[in-house]
C-alpha cells in the first residue's frame, strides 16, 4: 500500500524502465495524508495519482474512504499469516490480524510494483508475554504507551515482537490493532499477535458486514462470484483449518523476553516530545496542565471503540471553554456505524470540531504559528 506519496513513488517506477505492475492485485492505492488540502495543487496531485492508478490496474481508494492503513484491515488486504508492507512506518498496525506488518520506503516501493518481490536480513525477535486483564477505564493505546515508557532503553529497536499470554484472551481486535500500530513508536520493525478466535470472529463479523453492505466500493472482485475477493466465508475456513499451525514452535528462540501484567497499568500520557517519558494520568491530574487542543484522530486510535469510549466520557457534558477537540473517524465506514449508534453525534453534540473522514494527518495547527 501506498498513499499520498503514491506521486513520489511512481517516478522511481518509471526511472527504472518498468510500465505495468508485476501483480496489479498486490498493490494498493490509497488518498488519506492530505485530504483536507482543496488546493488546485493538492487536487491535481491526487487526480494524477488517481489516473496512473486505474491505468496500471491497481486497487483505488479515494479521499474520504479511509485511512488507507484502516482499508487495508476492512477490506481483507492484510491477512492473518501473510506479510503486508506499505511505504508508511505504521504498517506494523497489520500485526494485530496476525499479519507480519512492516514498513519499505519509496524506492522498495517501485521494485515491488516492477517485480513483485523485495527482501529482508531476518530480524532478532522479542516475546512480549501479556499476562492477566486490562482494569476498567484502561486500553490498548494505554498498554502499549506503559510499555513505550518501561522499557525505555531500545530493548526492542529493530526487532519484530510476538505478543503472547493469557492477556491476549482480554484484548479485541481494535486494541491490538492500536499496540501492533504504535510498536513503531517503540522502536520495533513489527509486532504481531496471535491468530485466535478473536481473530477468527472478527473476520466473520466483517464478512457479514460486507455482505449486507454489498461490493459497492470494491474496486475489484477477482472471482468474479460477486463474492468479496478477499473477505469471504471460503477463504475464513481454510484460515480456520489451518490455525493449529499458526502459532509459534514451542522451542522458539526469542533474543530477548518482557513480561507485562496488564491490571497493573492506568491511564497513561506519552510526552512530552518523546513516547520513552511517560506519565500516568493520575500524577498529571495533581499537576495545573492547560489543555488547549485534544485530537481523536489517526491510523492508531479513531476506531469505533476509540469513538465509543469518547462518547461515553462526554455523554451529556460539554467540552471546556478553550478548548478544541478534532475528531476524525478512521474510515467512512467507522463513521457510519458510530452515526448508527449514536456515539457520532454525542461527540458533536458535547462540542468536538468533526474532520474530514479518513484524515490521517490533521492540518489544524498553522493557524497558531
Amino acid at each position: 500500500m501506498t498513499h499520498d506519496n503514491t506521486g513520489a513513488v511512481i517516478p522511481k517506477f518509471k526511472s527504472i524502465g518498468a510500465t505495468k505492475l508485476a501483480n496489479p492485485r498486490q498493490v494498493v492505492h490509497t488518498l488519506d495524508h492530505n485530504i483536507q488540502d482543496k488546493s488546485e495543487a493538492n487536487l491535481e496531485k491526487y487526480k494524477k495519482i488517481e489516473d496512473f492508478s486505474k491505468s496500471v490496474g491497481a486497487d483505488f481508494y479515494p479521499a474520504g474512504r479511509g485511512i488507507g492503513h484502516q482499508i487495508m484491515c476492512e477490506e481483507g488486504y492484510a491477512w492473518p499469516g501473510t506479510v503486508v508492507v506499505a511505504s508508511d512506518s505504521h504498517s506494523n498496525m497489520y500485526g494485530g490480524l496476525g499479519v507480519l506488518g512492516t514498513p519499505v520506503v519509496r524506492t522498495d516501493a517501485a521494485g515491488i510494483w516492477a517485480i513483485g518481490k523485495t527482501w529482508w536480513e531476518i530480524p532478532p525477535v522479542a516475546k512480549v508475554e501479556l499476562r492477566g486483564k486490562l482494569n476498567k477505564g484502561v486500553v490498548g493505546k494505554d498498554l502499549i504507551i506503559a510499555l513505550c515508557g518501561y522499557f525505555n532503553n531500545d530493548e526492542v529497536l529493530n526487532h519484530i515482537i510476538e505478543f503472547s499470554g493469557d492477556g491476549i484472551n482480554e484484548l479485541n481486535v481494535d486494541q491490538r490493532l492500536t499496540i501492533a500500530n504504535m510498536t513503531t513508536e517503540w522502536g520495533a520493525l513489527g509486532g504481531v499477535f496471535p491468530i485466535d478466535d478473536v481473530t477468527i470472529k472478527w473476520l466473520e463479523d466483517r464478512a457479514e458486514y460486507i455482505k449486507q453492505r454489498g461490493l459497492a466500493g470494491v474496486p475489484s472482485d477477482a472471482d468474479g462470484n460477486g463474492q468479496h475477493p478477499r473477505l469471504n466465508q471460503k477463504r475464513i475456513d481454510e484460515l480456520k483449518n489451518n490455525l493449529p499451525n499458526l502459532k509459534a514452535d514451542s522451542d522458539a528462540y526469542y533474543s530477548k523476553e518482557l513480561t507485562i501484567d496488564l491490571s497493573s497499568i492506568e491511564p497513561m500520557v506519552s510526552g512530552p516530545n518523546s513516547v520513552k517519558v511517560m506519565n500516568s494520568v493520575s500524577e498529571l491530574s495533581k499537576q495545573d496542565i492547560k489543555v488547549n487542543k485534544a485530537y481523536l484522530v489517526s491510523c492508531v486510535n479513531s476506531r469505533l471503540d476509540d469513538i465509543t469510549e469518547a462518547a461515553n466520557v462526554l455523554k451529556d457534558k460539554h467540552i471546556a471553554d478553550g478548548v478544541e477537540f478534532y475528531i476524525a473517524a478512521a474510515s467512512s465506514e467507522v463513521q457510519a456505524e458510530s452515526e448508527k449508534r449514536g456515539d457520532w453525534q454525542t461527540l458533536i453534540k458535547a462540542g468536538a470540531i468533526p474532520l474530514p473522514q479518513g484524515a490521517d494527518l490533521v492540518l489544524v495547527w498553522a493557524q497558531d504559528f
